[in-house]
């Protein structure tokens, strides 16, 4: 076998932290899940992801985007998105 003569000049990161998930549901198999979310919610994320979407009339999935704004407040925002 050969051997190599690199050295890693990093030091070590703990990131046993990053996979962590607050939400505190938890299904059957031990795996956590995210919380519900609305209806509503669930139609203004599609609509999200396909805004730029070719064959979609930008302008139409904008109108209907705002008709399905969901208001969350700065807490829910902080919870979707955690920090790294």
């Amino acid at each position: 076998m050969i051997q190599h003569n690199y050295i890693n000049p990093s030091k070590r990161v703990d990131t046993s932290n990053v996979e962590s998930d607050a939400s505190g549901y938890v299904d059957k198999n031990g795996w956590t899940v995210r919380p519900p979310i609305s209806d509503r919610e669930c139609i203004y994320k599609c609509l999200y992801n396909c805004e730029y979407m070719t064959g979609l009339d930008k302008h139409q999935v904008k109108r209907l985007m705002k008709d399905f704004e969901v208001e969350r407040t700065e807490e829910e925002l902080r919870s979707e998105y955690p920090p790294l």
